[in-house]
């Protein structure tokens, strides 16, 4: 494990001795409970993006509080739509509603039994009714039963991570809309603030400040490059872009989350950015250098946006200092996942072939029947048997007859696609090993990652709702895009966690091997607030 950690080990020790963004580290002076919380997920942070890109305000924020160099995600799906519910409910996705980007509906809670949903696609309703199915309260409620008097707010320009990071507790959730409006004449290409009690000072006037061009034929210059033409830009939601009088992406979280400050009483401010991610995906993360493919403006490509996120830690700091709030705030910056390249490629680099690398099947609203020849080719060996699928660093299947024998020959097939190390069968509440590529087939540390947590990770996908078959790839083995994620390899695991504020002393380094599941029992008892129902995660001290 301590080897494994040696990325963010390194970025911890090397970076510059300095305070915090314009605000100083805690004083001795801090009270031990902190009453507020300020929770940042900057979107598939890999721990080593934060030396290689320069991110000096992460730096320093790790230099004045604690880090947990050996801290990993700790569950398959390693994606949006499933880690932003699990570090605020402290739940495995076995256990909290759905385990995947795909997901069947086997107890019918949000429509037909056995229907399938793509989760990024699912309304607030569906979601509120998934995690209120299963009953288990999340940050937003402990917040709000501590502090009834206080908001929660949660904001970012993805509705799904939305959705899940503050779930039904949260009083005030924004987000952008589907392109709902004109704001220039030139058609319904504007995306408007949306959510859950969105308030005025955010949504009036109608296409003032929070209002953003999100024209898909406003890409610059990402639709016609390769690789990032597999999942353009379209417009501004991801990026900030050039109108300074409507900013998006990181930015524009932000200056929302701003506005919540000048306006409201708060307990807790949950905040996802998603600038690193996009990059990541359309460019590849650490390939993702000068000289830059010709065609894209590169204001796209990582070396920015990875700047642009982290200017926003800063701002956010910095706003808390001057707001005389830092003696009270515990701030916890993580990521939702990590990130791999795709070296092995094994879907198809042309336009818009994103979405359909990822995923192959059906549900209400969406349709994806152009599989990449990797996928035809388990649904051939099935005989026809693949429900539906998602591939990015992981293959995951749907079957249709799902016997165990069906399972058992359906992880047989898996294993004869390219890149798959290893292939599971579900049998009840976990994964059985079926196929595993011989020891030679592995490098040394993809072997050590593997048997210390291949099992470990899969099962944590094992309900009905979730697949019955599993492929593990090999490292820099990806089906999706450029820059992947949602398996299992250690730098698709390996994130960063760092706590910073009151209480925590600057400065620390903890061994522990905290997993995302974790976050949010180690928030409540650095909160004081007791823990009224069970969790999967386990509370770890912070220094």
């Amino acid at each position: 494990m301590a080897a494994a950690a040696l990325p963010l080990a390194l970025v911890a020790v090397s970076a510059p001795a300095q305070s915090a963004p314009t605000g100083a580290a805690p004083t001795a002076a801090a009270p031990e409970r902190p009453t507020r919380v300020v929770q940042i997920v900057l979107d598939q942070l890999r721990p080593e993006f934060v030396e290689a890109f320069d991110m000096e305000n992460v730096q320093a924020l790790m230099a004045g509080g604690a880090t947990y160099p050996n801290a990993y995600l700790g569950h398959m799906a390693s994606e949006t739509v499933i880690s932003h519910n699990v570090m605020t409910s402290g739940m495995l996705p076995k256990h909290m509603g759905w385990s995947d980007e795909w997901f069947r509906d086997v107890d019918g809670v949000i429509g037909p039994p056995n229907e399938h949903y793509v989760t990024g696609s699912m309304s607030q309703t569906q979601f509120d009714a998934l995690i209120t199915d299963k009953g288990y309260p999340k940050l937003s409620d402990y917040l709000n039963e501590t502090y009834p008097d206080k908001v929660v707010a949660t904001i970012g320009v993805k509705a799904y991570a939305v959705h899940t990071y503050g779930g039904p507790g949260s009083e005030i959730r924004i987000t952008l809309s589907s392109r709902n409006f004109d704001c220039d004449g030139g058609g319904l290409n504007w995306r408007g603030p949306t959510g859950t009690n969105v308030p005025a000072y955010i949504s009036s006037p109608t296409c003032g400040r929070f209002y953003v061009d999100s024209d898909k034929t406003m890409s610059y210059g990402t639709a016609e490059t390769s690789p990032a033409w597999m999942y353009p830009l379209d417009g501004n939601r991801d990026v900030p872009g050039n109108d300074p009088a409507h900013r998006g992406g990181d930015r524009w979280v932000t200056d929302a989350a701003f506005k919540v400050m000048d306006n409201e009483d708060w307990s807790g401010l949950l905040l996802t950015y998603g600038g690193i991610d996009k990059a990541g995906h359309m460019w590849g993360g650490l390939n993702d250098v000068p000289p830059y493919p010709p065609g894209a403006d590169r204001k796209t490509h990582m070396g920015h946006l990875a700047k642009v996120a982290d200017r926003q830690v800063g701002r956010v700091v910095d706003r808390l200092e001057s707001d005389g709030l830092m003696d009270e705030t515990l701030i916890v910056l993580t990521t939702d996942h990590g990130q791999l390249t795709s070296e092995n490629f094994y879907g198809i680099d042309g336009a818009g072939r994103g979405n359909f690398n990822w995923y192959y099947g059906s549900d209400s609203d969406e349709t994806y029947l152009s599989p990449s020849p990797q996928i035809q080719e388990l649904i051939d060996r099935t005989g026809n048997n693949i429900e539906m699928s998602m591939q990015d660093s992981a293959v995951r299947a749907w079957l249709l007859d799902r016997t165990r024998q069906d399972k058992k020959q359906a992880a047989r097939a898996m294993s004869h696609l390219g890149g798959v190390k290893a292939s599971y069968w579900r049998e009840g509440r976990h994964y059985v090993l079926r196929w595993r590529a011989p020891r030679s087939e592995f490098t040394a540390s993809e072997w050590a990652w593997f048997r210390q947590h291949a099992q470990e990770i899969v099962d944590t996908e094992a309900h009905g709702y979730g697949p019955e078959v599993i492929g593990l790839l090999g490292d820099n083995t990806s089906y999706g895009v450029a820059g992947d994620h949602g398996g299992a390899q250690e730098s698709v695991q390996r994130i960063p966690i760092v706590f910073y504020g009151a209480g925590v002393m600057p400065g620390s380094t903890v061994p522990d091997a905290v997993r995302s599941v974790d976050i949010l029992p180690t928030v409540l008892r650095e909160m004081q607030i007791p823990v009224t129902h069970w969790m999967d995660g386990r509370r770890f001290p912070v220094p």
